[in-house]
């Protein structure tokens, strides 16, 4: 089944049709029962003498509901109380419901070559990769940006095109817009570096979440809130998709990028749930912070962090 976006092209005109004493409402009724529509979505809107416009209120159809429909429209209209279909009584759109009017083999052929096209253009996007690391000390050259080259060549070794961007600072009003734009520009995988800590510099979850208010955000660790740079209770990831857009928000450590990388190249072919991948994602990072972190890096107040498993 193939979705069709109507592109404010929504109005439908039936030619050489001709009415006598007719309720436009039930006509109304008639066309929306043929094309699938809730009876409140459609509204004849024009009658003259030799045909009758009607509205669709929709944004978007299935090609089930109206590629190819033409005879099966206008027999049912025709065949209502007071409407009489001369001989040339045809069906015209200016736009994608032109598609109407197609013979079935037509039909089949257009609905088969979209879904071909759009499952083309949908691999396009996934493939596309934009990259934004984040942090004062990687902007002002302090630290070497060595996630961005690391995540070019992992990226493009599968085939994806990669884009990259200048390092944005720890703000997160900056950050969302770059999130934002990049999924104005239709890429199909959005990565953060750096930024899920603890502290109170650290803000690309937080602007995640405010593109994406749903994003999974599932935690690596806990802490006890205060102590320390510790401002917020724990560091967390953030995965959220929007479309065809996963957007992911990855710690700093080139060696946690790195041991991300293949969960999310994987992600391209999968496509799975925002939820799942975040707790793949997590449950890679809480294992390598328990083996090299966790408690022996904090022996001095070992009831003051956990690793917590849920988002």
């Amino acid at each position: 089944m193939m979705e069709y976006s109507l592109l404010n092209k929504t109005e439908l005109r039936l030619t050489d049709v001709y009415l006598s004493d007719c309720d436009l409402s039930e006509i109304a009724n008639t066309v929306a029962a043929v094309l699938k529509l809730p009876r409140d979505r459609v509204f004849v809107i024009d009658v003259r003498e030799d045909h009758i416009a009607l509205d669709l209120l929709v944004h978007s159809m299935n090609d089930d509901q109206f590629v190819g429909k033409k005879e099966e429209l206008l027999n049912a209209v025709g065949s209502f109380p007071g409407v009489h279909l001369g001989p040339n009584a045809d069906i015209h759109s200016e736009g994608v419901l032109g598609m109407i009017a197609l013979s079935p083999v037509e039909a089949k052929q257009v609905v088969e070559q979209s879904a071909a096209m759009g499952s083309e253009i949908q691999n396009r996007i996934r493939r596309r990769v934009k990259v934004f690391p984040t942090g004062f000390e990687v902007g002002k050259g302090m630290i070497e940006d060595t996630n961005t080259p690391y995540l070019v060549n992992r990226f493009t070794d599968v085939g994806c095109k990669v884009q990259t961007h200048r390092p944005l600072a720890d703000d997160i009003d900056e950050i969302a817009g770059a999130l934002r734009q990049a999924l104005d520009q239709g890429f199909g995988l959005i990565v953060t570096t750096g930024g899920v800590g603890a502290e109170d510099k650290d803000c690309t979850v937080e602007a995640l979440l405010k593109v994406c208010p749903d994003a999974a955000t599932p935690y690596i660790a806990k802490f006890t809130r205060g102590h320390g740079r510790h401002v917020k209770d724990g560091i967390r990831i953030g995965v959220a998709k929007e479309g065809l857009s996963y957007l992911v928000t990855l710690p700093g450590p080139n060696e946690e990028v790195r041991l991300c990388a293949d969960a999310l190249v994987a992600s391209i072919e999968q496509q799975p749930e925002p939820e799942v991948l975040g707790e793949q994602l997590a449950n890679l990072l809480r294992e390598r912070w328990m083996k090299t972190v966790g408690v022996h890096g904090h022996s001095h107040h070992p009831h003051q962090v956990h690793v917590h498993y849920s988002s």
